[in-house]
């Protein structure tokens, strides 16, 4: 574990001297460095200058301010560096540094991290805001050994992944020796379970003959108990086979048998579908998930920052976009471009942009038959055409009513059904402040925008509904 009481301070300096001669050209001078030595152990100016033979009013009034300057922007990210902080900077800067070990290029498959082996290519976070909260519960969760798996659920783009890349770094940055592998492995879109198993095979660079899957699945099995493993699935969506219960039945035993047999080590599930929608199993749901949510205010305001964008606007747009990282990556740019970073002036326009991720997620929603179902989309339709860019949101009573009259023989439990199935897939928002007061729904602005534009064509086609045409595609 990284703490500031066994670094070295002359191997952090190393890594200061790399960041400096990259940042201003030039090595830090022995008067620099007697000073930021005497910081890391707490002295002042005098006990400084008697070491390292110096004038005291030298090294306090020539030698550290602009000491501190020059730091404040090579290291500082934003905080001024002054000598009573120092020590937690350089703590910090020492942290990065080791968990940049963890990134590695495509042809890298197996890195060591400490002691432990990295298996398969951590998505990479160039830019990642917030989630400690998030990441806090998840590292409880983990280290109480009372489970042995959980998945994270959400919307595409909202950061499912970039958050578990996070908790592996931490994991790891605190602890080296926790795990003897982590695993990574990205499930490609409409996979199969032989492909996903022949790619962790692949991944661990084990060496198997032609056998059948089952074969495969056991030899997996195998060398997954035989270490401390933590195993990371990301995007199990793409194995999604709606209408084959077959096959959500094999996924269900397979994920069943990673989990149980896996006694030593731990499983990170990230889904954009809830998993009793992909896999089908006797038992009680084997392991359990929470829902990803967007980007708190502070977080959001934070990369909108970093984007270059400002003011009291930036707060409606990560409201707008639901603190969506992907989305508002997307419409920060286009602002940039299109705007000259001007906030307002975007909003003037009364457009709502769309990224590719959310639009992706929706198209497969609509095109893939049997992961929404007629009623499901005609909800989602009559949603986006009734509510209006001010976002109002309908009573439950009110869609009902109009639902039954567009679908003479649908039931109310039919109806509810279809809305909690919606709502757990994050594509429906619910409003409910308090436990008395009357549930309602309406549709975050870019997926209304997504099913009233219809860009491929995918929406009305598939519900047999006519195209409304009072919608204005600003």
């Amino acid at each position: 574990m990284i703490t500031s009481n066994n670094l070295d301070i002359d191997t952090i300096l190393e890594i200061l001297e790399e960041q400096v001669l990259k940042s201003v050209g030039r090595r830090l001078s022995e008067a620099e460095i007697i000073v930021i030595k005497g910081s890391w152990d707490g002295k002042d100016y005098k006990e400084m200058a008697s070491d390292g033979g110096y004038n005291s009013y030298y090294l306090q009034q020539k030698v550290a301010p602009p000491l501190w300057n020059m730091l404040s922007q090579v290291i500082g990210n934003g905080v001024k560096v002054k000598k009573i902080y120092l020590k937690n900077i350089l703590f910090k800067l020492a942290k990065n540094d080791y968990v940049e070990k963890l990134e590695f290029s495509e042809a890298e498959n197996e890195r060591l991290v400490g002691k432990t082996l990295i298996y398969g290519e951590l998505p990479k976070t160039k830019y990642f805001h917030g989630r400690q909260k998030e990441i806090n519960y998840l590292k409880r969760r983990i280290a109480s050994s009372k489970e042995s798996s959980i998945a994270l659920i959400g919307v595409g783009g909202v950061g499912k992944s970039s958050l578990v890349v996070k908790l592996v770094e931490e994991i790891l940055t605190e602890n080296s020796d926790i795990y003897e592998c982590v695993v990574w492995k990205r499930i490609e879109a409409y996979s199969s379970l032989e492909e996903l198993v022949d790619g962790l095979i692949k991944v661990l660079r084990l060496k198997i003959n032609d056998e059948s899957l089952q074969e495969k699945i056991v030899f997996l099995l195998k060398n997954l108990q035989s270490r401390r493993y933590l195993l990371v699935l990301d995007g199990f969506e793409g194995l999604v086979q709606a209408e084959n219960f077959g096959k959500r039945v094999e996924y269900g035993k397979f994920l069943f048998q990673l989990i149980n047999e896996q006694h030593k080590s731990y499983t990170i599930v990230t889904s954009q579908l809830p998993l009793e929608e992909i896999i089908e199993v006797n038992t009680t749901l084997i392991i359990s998930s929470i829902k990803i949510q967007g980007l708190d205010e502070n977080a959001g305001i934070s990369m909108l920052h970093d984007k270059g964008l400002y003011g009291e606007s930036c707060k409606k747009l990560i409201e707008t976009y639901r603190g969506n990282p992907s989305e508002l990556e997307v419409v920060a740019e286009r602002i940039n471009r299109f705007w000259g970073g001007d906030v307002e002036k975007f909003f003037e326009y009364k457009t709502t942009l769309m990224g590719q991720q959310v639009q992706s997620m929706l198209n497969q929603q609509f095109r893939q038959a049997g992961l929404l179902n007629d009623l499901q989309k005609n909800i989602m339709i009559y949603l986006a055409e009734k509510t209006s860019e001010e976002l109002t949101s309908i009573p439950f009573p009110k869609i009902l009513e109009d639902i039954k009259k567009q679908f003479i023989d649908v039931s109310t439990s039919e109806v509810i059904i279809a809305l909690e199935v919606l709502e757990q897939r994050s594509l429906i928002e619910v409003n409910k402040k308090t436990i008395k007061q009357e549930i309602s729904y309406s549709l975050q602005p870019v997926i209304r925008k997504y099913i009233l534009v219809d860009p491929l064509g995918l929406v009305y086609k598939s519900s047999n509904q006519s195209k409304a045409n009072n919608y204005n595609q600003e």
